[in-house]
């Protein structure tokens, strides 16, 4: 027993010390205007920048850093959200890759592992359905590629038994990454824009046939396009026609882990600290990896400026006329900042409401101020003279501090400040909801 021991702690170093080997990335890029390459790992479904490279005269680049797993990692000059451009890897540490970027991929050059040459073959495989599936426009439609799907799905148990490394741990990866990558590509193109999209019955028998909860699984986190994939997957369960609640989304996941995951997507589009607790109080006991928890708490961070009672933003931008206006002059009236602009459909459809408030709050201590995001300014001057529109109208451009301070991705936004100058909510209802009229009345009251 005492040699036994001796010989699993020695083992245990040197797998220790093979983990703690460097992998040396040597690139070229055919892809011109040259662009920096940029190295990312795979971090619980999604992708983490370690390092950006900029190629020499000759398009060479290189890498060398320890892998923190054995695992994917990908490369190239795309991005973390569509991921086009960027071309995976398996790497354990203690390797060298050589390939080349071209404007289709790549290609493996020199002297590459087997578990790299078994992915690249892979990739070569299934580089045109994937292009078809995860990619936007073209001329592909359900006719062409469902009978695609169907001849290509009898072989992918096949394909994925064919590795045959002498890495045991790599050759059971692989079975499920092929698995894994025609659901996710046959998946993905249901949801790209098309020219003419499928009805029920013109599903093939692929889709018909296919159980989701077999791709809604842990596995998700090893991969690249896992968050993504766990969103599409859920979408096809719950049949988004039917604007299902986004607690029976949540529940259609078995998996507490990604519950979590896709509780924290939704999450970190919260418009403000008080929408952000709520949710975060129904799910946190989902929040079980250390990284959901601090995806959770920077997303409080960021918030924070927009719990009740914080000092509001200080705003002052310029009237019609020119001249500014600041929050600060405001205080003793409540303030409704309307983010609208002249070229947004849904802000002119809520113009006739905020006319209304305007008109029936006039005797009321309430400001009522249009803040306009139009990059042009004459545009939004003609557009406020000819309509008359009521209430104090300034113009802030789209690159403003406002915006930036409540997150305002999208317009109109409605934000509500106290007659202190202290922030009542970053999202009020909008002016067509009866809900802001009470908002006001209580408010007033105070």
């Amino acid at each position: 027993m005492k040699y036994l021991n001796i010989i699993l702690f020695l083992l245990l170093g040197i797998t220790k010390l093979t983990a703690q080997k460097a992998t040396n990335i040597n690139g070229v890029t055919l892809v011109t205007p040259l662009k920096e390459v940029s190295l990312f790992k795979v971090y619980n479904g999604r992708l983490v920048e370690i390092a950006t490279a900029m190629p020499n005269s000759q398009g060479a680049f290189t890498f060398r850093f320890i892998p923190e797993y054995e695992g994917l990692y990908l490369v190239g000059i795309g991005s973390t959200q569509g991921q086009q451009g960027l071309n995976r890897f398996y790497l354990k540490g203690g390797e060298s890759l050589s390939f080349r970027l071209t404007k289709d991929g790549y290609e493996l050059t020199g002297k590459n592992t087997k578990e790299n040459q078994a992915l690249y073959a892979w990739d070569k495989q299934v580089a045109n359905f994937k292009e078809k599936g995860t990619n936007l426009g073209g001329m592909s439609t359900y006719v062409d590629f469902f009978p695609e799907v169907e001849a290509f799905k009898n072989r992918v148990a096949e394909i994925g038994r064919s590795a045959k490394t002498g890495n045991a741990k790599f050759d059971s990866f692989f079975k499920t990454l092929v698995d894994f990558d025609f659901a996710y590509y046959a998946i993905s193109y249901l949801y790209m824009p098309r020219a003419t999209h499928p009805a029920k019955e013109d599903m093939s028998d692929y889709y018909k046939r296919l159980d989701i909860d077999l791709y809604l699984t842990d596995e998700l986190l090893q991969l690249p396009y896992g968050d993504r994939f766990m969103s599409i997957l859920v979408y096809q369960k719950v049949d988004l026609a039917s604007k299902p609640p986004f607690e029976k989304q949540v529940q259609t996941i078995s998996s507490d882990i990604l519950k979590g995951q896709f509780v924290l997507n939704r999450l970190e589009g919260a418009r403000s600290y008080a929408d952000f607790l709520t949710m975060y109080e129904r799910y946190k006991d989902y929040f079980s990896l250390e990284e959901q928890k601090e995806r959770a708490a920077t997303v409080a961070a960021k918030l924070v400026e927009t719990k009740i009672g914080v000092p509001a933003f200080k705003f002052v931008f310029p009237d019609i006329d020119g001249n500014d206006t600041a929050l600060e002059q405001l205080k003793g009236k409540l303030v409704l900042v309307d983010m609208w602009a002249t070229w947004c459909g849904p802000c002119r459809g809520e113009e006739p409401y905020w006319e209304q408030l305007n008109e029936g709050y006039k005797d009321k201590a309430i400001a009522f101020v249009g803040v306009s995001t139009d990059k042009d300014k004459p545009k939004w001057e003609e557009y406020v003279k000819d309509k008359k529109l009521k209430g104090i109208q300034l113009h802030a451009g789209p690159d403003n501090g406002l915006s930036k301070s409540y997150r305002v991705t999208s317009i109109p936004r409605y934000i509500l400040i106290d007659k202190s100058g202290n922030l009542i909510t970053a999202d009020a209802p909008r002016p067509s909801d009866p809900k802001l009229r009470t908002l006001l009345e209580e408010w007033l009251a105070k």
